[in-house]
């Protein structure tokens, strides 16, 4: 990732965004047993092995300044009309940290979500992809490799998280499951944020959530 990143990331390093909401990312292996996504019939190994983004949701905002016109083909699922162009290394990027980007995704995410968030659709995804790429640099990662084909208690999830973070860290992570799989961590960030800010400082100013479902398998 960071060949990749380090151009864009050059001319963003002094940028940083205030964000109130919500990080959420997939185990892919779980998505692919529940959903029959197009990036599902032939996974990269990456989306198999590591955390994969979902979206960066700000806080009960939505469409900040988009066109009717782009609004109503996101709401339509017309996600591949929606025109964004980004440039050819980030679209990289997102081919590799985000599987949804096949179906068209990340537009989607930008144009209810990442427009709220700048007014530069390739500082929300640097930023998004940042947070998921420390993500996967924790034990957290091992954790989910170790227990492939098991079925896992969530607080266990939170008590690592806490151990990983800091005392309380796992009380920001909410768990989303379908058909007895763990397929989503939705992490409650808030504070300053641009590719250098550290994970936890983003989870430590950020509100408690719900802990979602108590157990899930993790697919392989």
């Amino acid at each position: 990732m960071k060949k990749l990143l380090l151009p864009l990331l050059f001319t963003l390093s002094l940028l940083a965004n205030p964000i109130d909401g919500t990080l959420a990312v997939m185990w892919y292996p779980s998505v692919c047993k529940v959903h029959h996504y197009p990036a599902c019939r032939r996974p990269l190994p990456f989306w198999m092995q590591n955390f994969t983004l979902h979206g960066l949701w700000p806080k009960r905002q939505y469409y900040c300044g988009i066109p009717a016109r782009l609004k109503i083909l996101d709401k339509k699922g017309a996600w591949q009309k929606i025109p964004l162009k980004l440039p050819p290394s980030l679209e990289e990027l997102l081919l590799r940290y985000m599987p949804g980007t096949i179906s068209g995704l990340h537009k989607h995410e930008w144009v209810k979500h990442g427009s709220c968030y700048s007014s530069s659709p390739e500082v929300y995804f640097l930023d998004s992809i940042a947070l998921v790429d420390q993500l996967n640099q924790t034990p957290l990662r091992d954790f989910f490799l170790e227990h492939r084909g098991k079925r896992v208690q969530t607080y266990k999830i939170r008590r690592l998280f806490d151990k990983i973070y800091f005392k309380g860290a796992g009380r920001r992570v909410k768990f989303v499951c379908k058909k007895g799989y763990l397929t989503q961590m939705y992490l409650r960030i808030r504070g300053d944020l641009s590719p250098q800010t550290p994970l936890a400082q983003l989870l430590r100013h950020a509100r408690p959530t719900s802990r979602g479902c108590r157990s899930g398998k993790i697919a392989k």
